[in-house]
């Protein structure tokens, strides 16, 4: 009786979602994602069905190779979806379907920064770029992730130091469960959360 009830209720919070994030960025610990990689497959599904087109997924930990593989062929090859995973200094890249799931493991904002601006100063140094013509755009390009996520999802109050240049603007959605208990109910209401949001974008 209370999984039909839920599911009613489910069907009523769909009808109340009518405006989605482009880019969902969740957070997460490298024990949460490896312990739940499923459910983190099973989220990036739920994003798809409501035509979500970019999730991100920061994950505080650097892995071995054959985790890696492991993760491109849960996300790659068993749901096929689009899939960039990146680390320091290693970046591997498959195509497929919407949405794009980019798995950035432990580079951090603040690193990704430095890289850009070395190799910024490397194009400078060598004529192939005036440090006149150097702006914000400019400095996306070099950017591991260029487009901005809407919300940023996680379990728990804290904020790592992921994508900093391009989470300015976004806004931070916290729920009480966890990743192992997340259900779809609260997906939505995520969804829901961030549909009722005003976004001022610094203003």
């Amino acid at each position: 009786m209370e999984e039909f009830l839920r599911k009613i209720y489910d069907k009523k919070l769909e009808t109340e979602i009518r405006s989605v994030p482009r880019h969902v960025m969740v957070i997460v610990s490298g024990r949460e994602f490896f312990e739940n990689i499923d459910k983190f497959a099973e989220f990036v599904k739920w994003c798809r069905d409501f035509s979500i087109s970019e999730v991100t997924i920061a994950v505080n930990s650097n892995p071995k190779r054959e985790v890696i593989e492991k993760v491109a062929e849960i996300f790659g090859e068993r749901l096929k979806t689009g899939v960039r995973i990146i680390s320091e200094g290693v970046e591997r890249k498959i195509e497929g379907s919407p949405p794009i799931v980019n798995i950035n493991f432990g580079l951090r904002g603040r690193r990704e920064i430095v890289n850009a601006t070395k190799e910024l100063a490397r194009l400078v140094l060598n004529g192939s770029i005036d440090i006149e013509e150097i702006d914000e755009k400019t400095v996306e390009k070099f950017l591991k992730i260029r487009s901005e996520p809407d919300v940023i999802i996680r379990a728990g109050s804290e904020i790592q130091d992921f994508l900093i240049w391009q989470t300015i603007y976004s806004e931070h959605v916290f729920f009480d469960t966890d990743w192992k208990n997340l259900r779809y109910t609260d997906f939505l209401r995520i969804l829901r959360d961030y549909q009722r949001r005003e976004r001022r974008y610094g203003r």
